[in-house]
């Protein structure tokens, strides 16, 4: 019993030691650390609870990047046109789709500090896709955002899903209600004619620009395939009583500037338009003003990029996309190629985007061989946009009457290279750029295909000319504006020189003209189109032109497409 009390005692004291050295005043510093000091499983805890955010802001951050991408989607389809009930739209929303589930799950998932450097990156990405903003904007918008992201994080989901939310709802509505059997553009001619006394008695004129489309002669430098192209393109031309030049040629390797030299017959030769302009609305040309004084009713069709319509006289001017999505709609491209150029399109939309994109392909291109096309190509539909509008061109011909001047610019045989030679379109797969990647020769035969499929459309115009008085009486002048420029780049003054080959392969330029009455067949001399034009004009229009044969010179540009030099062209003897 004693020992057992003794025990009891001893406990007692320890107890009693123990807490009078808890009672001992510690220092400041020492006594705060200790306050703060807690146990692991209540840190574990409380880091839990912090983490811990409310089912409807994690629900939110999950669901907020299927939306943006939809509205975006929906957006793209709506501007084009684009009919929702296919199945290429449900498998692209089914992607798209995919892909936001997917950025939700990253952001909500990889912890706050990833999360709170992926979401205001997302949402600026998708910012650029709607709007188009350049690499200095994109950086301001990431960092505003990330600074809102940081401090009102669930503030500034919220926001975001109900912006994505209102766009596809407004898209929705817009799309619901639309009309797109009915062309509200079926007429932007804001400069309109006045022929007070009706159109001149004169005969129609028909004047058509084929981008892209190579000389004869440039043809004549083979190889074979080139040489047999040739053989075909003059034969189909003279036989429909064309006068061909096979050694026209454009001052300009470049659509911009080439256009306003030959419509100012020479006059403007230095057109500065930088690359990567995506408009141009030039003001009066000496052309058109020559067309209306002679009392032309002038009509046009052309791409949106180079505007006729906005400072020509004209009676009725219409602008297409040029690379209008709607235009796969009739064709036998798979509906997984169709969704490819939505996304392709998408992506384009963004400068930032495009430049990382072209940052990893010039990296990647000079570690290995790579055969892919470039992304800034993949969503360029120009033949197939051009092909519609040609179609819908020829299908407007039995209207034609005396004393009108139609004029279309289409882009044909340009690149992309898709089409066939009876016009059906190629797997994406398939399809080659001007520039490359790819072998040379392949990208030639694909051209001589698409040149095949212009030459079967522009029979089909033949004929439909044939059937009326006033088509069979009109003078027609068929012309591109520039070479095929398939060569490893544009003319370009400080780049590796091309070869004399490929200098004629951006030059040479196809020209025909059929003057009713005048006799069919080749003509000698090496001209410009400029010259060509003026010397048209010289003849009032009614007879086919013959300037004194010049040695060809030709304009080199600076990388940002602005001329700055000169040079003779090289020989079109093979």
């Amino acid at each position: 019993m004693r020992g057992y009390q003794r025990e009891i005692n001893q406990v007692s004291r320890q107890r009693h030691d123990a807490d009078r050295r808890s009672n001992l005043r510690l220092p400041t510093g020492a006594s705060k650390m200790a306050g703060k000091a807690k146990s692991p499983c209540i840190t574990k805890a409380k880091a839990m609870s912090a983490n811990a955010r409310p089912l409807r802001g994690r629900m939110m951050g999950y669901v907020v990047w299927v939306l943006a991408l939809w509205a975006i989607l929906l957006n793209l389809l709506n501007f084009n046109g684009y009919p929702i009930d296919t199945g290429e739209v449900a498998l692209a929303f089914l992607g798209f789709g995919t892909i936001g589930a997917v950025l939700g799950v990253l952001t909500q998932e990889l912890g706050p500090v990833l999360r709170h450097v992926l979401t205001p990156l997302f949402a600026t990405i998708a910012i650029d896709l709607g709007f188009g903003i350049d690499p200095f904007h994109f950086l301001v918008v990431f960092a505003a955002f990330a600074l809102i992201s940081y401090f009102w994080y669930d503030l500034f989901l919220t926001v975001f899903f109900s912006a994505s939310l209102s766009v596809i709802v407004f898209q929705a509505f817009g799309m619901a209600f639309a009309d797109h059997g009915v062309d509200d553009r079926s007429n932007e001619a804001t400069s309109t004619q006045r022929l007070e006394k009706g159109p001149a008695d004169r005969p129609a004129l028909i004047h058509v620009i084929f981008d892209s489309y190579l000389g004869l002669d440039g043809m004549a430098l083979g190889p074979q395939y080139y040489r047999d192209l040739r053989k075909e393109q003059a034969d189909f031309f003279i036989r429909q009583g064309f006068q061909v030049y096979p050694r026209a040629y454009s001052r300009h390797a470049r659509t911009l500037n080439s256009l306003p030299t030959l419509f100012t017959y020479g006059a403007q030769k230095d057109s500065e338009f930088a690359a990567g302009v995506q408009y141009v609305a030039p003001a009066q040309l000496p052309y058109f003003a020559d067309l209306d004084q002679r009392d032309y009713a002038i009509s046009a069709v052309l791409p949106a990029y180079f505007d006729l319509c906005a400072n020509q006289r004209m009676t009725r001017c219409r602008t297409f996309e040029s690379s209008d999505l709607t235009s796969m709609l009739d064709t036998d491209l798979s509906t997984a190629d169709r969704v490819k150029v939505f996304g392709y399109t998408i992506l384009n939309l963004s400068q930032t985007v495009r430049m990382a994109v072209r940052v990893f392909e010039v990296l990647r291109n000079n570690r290995i061989e790579n055969e892919s096309r470039l992304m800034k190509d993949r969503s360029e539909l120009f033949p197939l946009a051009s092909l519609k509008m040609l179609d819908t061109f020829i299908d407007n011909l039995p209207t034609l009457r005396r004393g009108e001047a139609r004029f279309a610019h289409i882009l044909l045989p340009h690149d992309p290279y898709i089409l066939r030679p009876d016009c059906t379109v190629k797997p994406e797969s398939e399809w080659l750029d001007e520039h490359g990647p790819g072998a040379t020769s392949a990208r030639e035969r694909a051209y001589a295909d698409q040149v095949r499929c212009l030459q079967r459309k522009l029979g089909d115009l033949l004929n439909e000319l044939d059937r009326t008085p006033a088509g069979r009486e009109a003078i027609i002048l068929f012309h591109g504006d520039h070479g095929s420029r398939i060569a490893p780049s544009q003319p370009i003054v400080d780049a590796p020189p091309l070869s004399p080959r490929e200098e004629i392969m951006s030059f040479s330029t196809f020209y025909a003209i059929r003057i009713p009455g005048e006799a069919s067949g080749e003509i000698p001399g090496t001209h410009a189109l400029d010259e060509l034009m003026a010397d048209f004009r010289n003849r009032d229009f009614v007879s086919a032109p013959r300037p004194p044969s010049t040695a060809p010179r030709a304009a080199y540009i600076d990388p940002m497409g602005t001329p700055k030099e000169w040079r003779e062209l090289p020989s079109f003897e093979p």
